[in-house]
C-alpha cells in the first residue's frame, strides 16, 4: 500500500483540523471564564457512571483490546496500534515530569497511597491523550466498514467514546479542564504524526536484517528506559533508585512503556520468523478459542506478577511488562498454533 493511501483524505484532515481548533477555542473560553475545575461532580451516581467510562482509557482495557486484535484479527495492525499507544504514553509521561503540574484539589482519597487517587502529575491527561491515539487509530482502520449516508459509523462512535473518557477525568476530579484539553490536543497531533510517519519508518525498518531488527529493538527499549530513569531518579515507583520517592512522579510508567516495547518488539519479530501465526487463516471458532487462551494466560500472569509479587521498583516493572508482552506476542501464538493443528 502506498504512503498516500496510508494517510488521511483532505476531507478527514479538514474535519480533524476544525475539531482541534474548536477544542482549543472552547477550552480557552472556559478556562478564562474561571471554569477550570467546574466540571467536577460529587454526586455518587454521576461518579459511578463516569468511573465506569474512564476505565475505557485504562491500560488494562487497552491491553485486552490489543490482545483480541493480535490473536483474532491482524497482528500487524495490533502491532501498529500498540506502537502508537506506547509512543503517546511515553511522550505524555515525559511532559508530565517536565511541567510538573499538580492535580486538582478534588484528587484526594485518604484510602489510597499518598492520600490521593492518582499519584502523578496532571498535565496532560493521559486518559485523554492516549484515548485519542488508541481509539482514533482504531477508528481510522475501520472507517470504511460501516457507513450510514456516507457517514463512517465506527469513527463517530469512537470519537464519542474519546470525548466521554476525557471529560470523565474532570468529572471524577482527577484532572482539571486544562489537563483534559491539553491531552486531547496533543493526542490529535500525535495521532496524525504517527499515521503519517509509521509507513515510512516501517519500510526503512523492514530493510534491516532479522538480527539487526532484534538488536535495534533491544537497544532502543533499554535506552528509553535507562535515560529517563536517570533523568528522573525521584520516581514514585523507583525505590530501587531513590529511598525518598516523590508521590507525584511516576517513573514506573517509563518502565512499563519500555518493557512492553522490548517484549512486544522481540516477541513479534521472533514469532514472524519462526511461528508465523496468521489469524486470517483460522475459523471464527479457532479465533475465539485462541483469544480466550491468550487472555487467560496474560491476565493470570499479570495478576501473579502485579498483585502477588509486590515488588516496588521501576526495574521490576520494566521486566514484568517485558515478560507479559513477550508471552502475548510469542508464547501464546506458539501454543495456539500447536492447539489449532
Amino acid at each position: 500500500m502506498s504512503e498516500k493511501a496510508e494517510f488521511l483524505s483532505k476531507k478527514a484532515l479538514m474535519i480533524i483540523g476544525i475539531t482541534w481548533l474548536a477544542i482549543l477555542l472552547i477550552g480557552l473560553i472556559l478556562y478564562f471564564a474561571g471554569l477550570n475545575e467546574a466540571f467536577y461532580s460529587d454526586s455518587s451516581t454521576i461518579q459511578t457512571v463516569f468511573n465506569v467510562i474512564t476505565y475505557f482509557g485504562d491500560p488494562i482495557v487497552l491491553i485486552i483490546v490489543i490482545a483480541i486484535l493480535y490473536l483474532g484479527y491482524n497482528k500487524k495492525f495490533a502491532k501498529n496500534l500498540t506502537l502508537s499507544l506506547l509512543i503517546s504514553y511515553y511522550t505524555m509521561e515525559l511532559i508530565k515530569e517536565i511541567i510538573q503540574d499538580p492535580r486538582p484539589a478534588e484528587n484526594v482519597d485518604p484510602a489510597e497511597d499518598y492520600g490521593v487517587i492518582e499519584p502523578n502529575y496532571g498535565f496532560p491527561s493521559g486518559h485523554a491523550q492516549n484515548s485519542v491515539v488508541f481509539w482514533g487509530y482504531l477508528g481510522k482502520k475501520f472507517k470504511d466498514n460501516y457507513k450510514h449516508n456516507d457517514i463512517p459509523i465506527i469513527p463517530v462512535i469512537l470519537s464519542g467514546l474519546i470525548f466521554l473518557i476525557a471529560i470523565s477525568r474532570t468529572i471524577i476530579g482527577v484532572h482539571d479542564l486544562q489537563d483534559m484539553i491539553g491531552g486531547l490536543l496533543i493526542g490529535i497531533g500525535m495521532l496524525l504524526l504517527f499515521i503519517y510517519l509509521e509507513p515510512i519508518l516501517t519500510e526503512q525498518f523492514n530493510k534491516l536484517s532479522f538480527i539487526a531488527k532484534i538488536i535495534m529493538t533491544v537497544v532502543v527499549s533499554v535506552a528509553l528506559f535507562l535515560v529517563v530513569t536517570l533523568i528522573f531518579p525521584m520516581a514514585g515507583l523507583g525505590l530501587a533508585i531513590s529511598p525518598t520517592p516523590d508521590p507525584y512522579s511516576d517513573g514506573g510508567a517509563f518502565g512499563l512503556v519500555a518493557g512492553v516495547l522490548l517484549g512486544f518488539g522481540v516477541g513479534y519479530l521472533l514469532e514472524n520468523e519462526y511461528v508465523k501465526y496468521d489469524p486470517s487463516q483460522l475459523s471464527n471458532k479457532e479465533k475465539v478459542l485462541n483469544v480466550i487462551i491468550g487472555l487467560v494466560i496474560v491476565l493470570v500472569l499479570f495478576i501473579l506478577m502485579d498483585y502477588i509479587l509486590e515488588i516496588n521498583s521501576v526495574f521490576y516493572r520494566f521486566s514484568r511488562y517485558a515478560v507479559l508482552a513477550f508471552v502475548l506476542t510469542y508464547i501464546v501464538p506458539l501454543i495456539c498454533t500447536k492447539i489449532n493443528k
